[in-house]
């Protein structure tokens, strides 16, 4: 049996009573009536004990204030919490932490505030804006004027300074910026002015008629670029077709032979399978995020992402959700969710998903180790598979993503299908992706090229000779057709050879 004594304390206003528990010796019970033998010890209970502890000390039906007050008199207790220590016989006294500071974080600091924004901005948005200011910088230094400092400027100076720049700024070459880069720029020095604090020079704002004059000379400079030919061309990674692909496998660049193939293989597919990036959402992979399992539509892999270029779930989209990617495989011997299920084995199905392939061993023939495949090794992934398949193109990691809209495209699944793989929010984005086969395209300029020229050469029949001779391209102009009476017998008129007719015109007079 146990008993507990309260011990009531004050800190810093919060009143506490802790109570000790222990085994309850014979010097606790001495207060006892003599209907309770010491013998019998065992066959008391606690509530007993407290009855007889309450009638002894004239604290029955007492409220627990009036408990309070017995030993504290005028102590003002405001808040009250309860710590229970269960203590041994020779146990020493232990607080329990009761305050609520355990359950949040340290306090931060603005420093803390401004490292957490910065962290979740785009590492190429930020080498963007950098790269921008570092053009307007060495401009303006450079010109003989004084101009200050661009977050230093009014809006009618900035207006005014803004259209010089973007007409005279020119690459380290000499050459001119091709539209594009210059619009960039733009958004680089915009940016760049919302970090400053500056937020009330929206310079590529249409409502803000302050800065309507750059917008004309930023619009009029882009013109004049493409004019020239300038940025006319845009140069874009290759899809892998369906061939080029097959070949891949045909040389053994895929496989799961060793340590290196199964990754190059694990790589391209979850390029094509899930639509993933060149280089960000590969780096930040974890095993975590693929499941192996099957159910009645065969084995499957399931692909849960998380922050991406088109999703970073801020509160600008509350409604847009990440993507989840449910891979049903075909089975046989390449089924890619057994190499996914191979590879993640080996990997100890956590952490970082790309690491370093190691020597086989007798025993475990495809190894990796703790240590993450290098960014710039990651890079040249998909350059690295398509030269050791001798496919020649030009080939980059976005190659992979480039291929699942493609692939996508050409077996005529709908739109809306190829964004849920890819991840587009757009069907614009999405278009840029998707590319005609050569097939397809040789196709269109075969029905936009000029008409074959019309030959004498008959098309006969040898099983009839008396057809008569049909030029490849004729005409049958409703002048010249033959009317033949519904009295002469169908096996007495002419009759039309059999075959493929390409690029004639037949009219038929009834």
């Amino acid at each position: 049996m146990i008993c507990g004594t309260p011990t009531f304390t004050n800190c810093s206003g919060i009143f506490r009573a802790a109570f000790q528990f222990r085994p309850l010796r014979k010097m606790d019970i001495d207060f006892l009536d003599d209907e309770f033998k010491i013998e019998e010890i065992d066959d008391l209970t606690l509530s007993q004990v407290c009855d007889e502890m309450e009638a002894f000390d004239g604290l029955l039906n007492m409220s627990l204030t009036q408990t309070l007050a017995e030993y504290e008199t005028g102590l003002d207790h405001g808040e009250f919490q309860l710590d229970w220590n269960f203590l041994g016989e020779n146990e020493n006294v232990t607080k329990m932490p009761t305050t609520s500071g355990d359950r949040f974080a340290t306090p931060v600091t603005e420093s803390d505030l401004k490292s957490l924004i910065e962290s979740q901005e785009n590492i190429n948005t930020k080498q963007n804006t950098k790269w921008a200011v570092n053009v307007f910088e060495k401009w303006r230094t450079g010109r003989s004027e004084t101009i200050p400092e661009l977050q230093f400027q009014g809006s009618e100076e900035m207006n005014y300074w803004l259209q010089r720049f973007i007409v005279e700024a020119r690459r380290q070459d000499g050459k001119d910026y091709p539209p594009k880069s210059l619009y960039l720029i733009s958004c680089g020095l915009l940016r760049f002015l919302r970090d400053k604090g500056v937020y009330d020079k929206n310079f590529l704002d249409e409502k803000n008629t302050t800065f309507i004059e750059f917008r004309k000379v930023l619009d009029a400079k882009m013109k004049s670029l493409i004019e020239l030919g300038i940025g006319c061309t845009t140069k874009q990674a290759d899809p892998i077709l369906p061939e080029d692909e097959a070949k891949l496998w045909d040389v053994g660049v895929f496989g799961k032979k060793n340590a290196e193939q199964l990754q190059k293989t694990i790589f391209f597919y979850a390029c094509k399978i899930f639509g993933l990036r060149g280089c960000d959402e590969h780096h930040n992979l974890e095993c975590e995020q693929f499941t192996i399992g099957s159910d009645k539509l065969g084995k499957f892999i399931q692909f849960t992402g998380r922050k991406t270029k088109t999703y970073k779930g801020g509160l600008g989209q509350l409604n847009v959700c990440n993507k989840t990617i449910k891979h049903h495989c075909q089975s046989g011997e390449r089924c890619i969710a057994d190499y996914f299920d191979l590879y993640l084995d080996s990997l100890g199905r956590q952490g970082t998903f790309y690491r370093r392939p190691l020597p086989a061993t007798s025993d475990v023939p495809i190894r990796y180790g703790n240590q993450a495949v290098g960014i710039n090794k990651l890079k040249s992934f998909m350059r690295v598979i398509c030269t050791e398949g001798g496919l020649q193109g030009n080939y980059s990691n976005h190659s992979g993503k480039r291929t699942c809209a493609t692939q996508l495209y050409l077996s005529g699944v709908e739109e809306q299908q190829i964004m849920n793989r890819t991840g587009h929010r757009s069907q614009a984005g999405v278009r840029k992706y998707k590319r005609s086969s050569a097939e397809m395209e040789a196709n269109v300029s075969k029905i936009l090229d000029p008409p074959n020229e019309c030959t004498d050469n008959s098309i006969a029949t040898p099983a009839d000779e008396s057809t008569p001779n049909i030029s490849e391209c004729s005409v049958f102009p409703e002048t010249s057709a033959t009317v033949h009476s519904e009295e002469e017998p169908m096996s007495k008129r002419p009759r039309l050879p059999f075959g493929e007719f390409k690029n004639c015109n037949i009219t038929f007079q009834f």
